[in-house]
């Protein structure tokens, strides 16, 4: 089994505040984590690629969509790290 994509600090971070908080530009994803435009806009693009994020509004990739996660997609991803980190009850 190959290693989650959920195991990266950015990517979780950036799918928790998703969840949490609900949709948002990637403008407003840089901001609230401090992390860089670049950092954000490549990560999002390898979580929409992934199926974890959706982008709306607009092209994905592009700096004005709206992003919003894919709740089913995640925990389903969260039972494979359980699985791989030996976590599985």
């Amino acid at each position: 089994m190959e290693p989650s994509i959920l195991m990266n600090l950015t990517r979780s971070r950036i799918l928790h505040m998703l969840v949490t908080h609900g949709p948002a530009p990637a403008p407003e994803i840089s901001n609230a984590l401090s992390l860089t435009d670049d950092a954000v806009n490549r990560e999002l693009e390898r979580l929409t690629r992934a199926g974890f994020v959706r982008a709306s509004e607009a092209v994905p990739g592009n700096f004005n969509s709206i992003y919003t996660s894919d709740a089913p997609q995640i925990f389903q991803e969260m039972a494979q790290v359980r699985y791989f980190l030996g976590l599985e009850i």
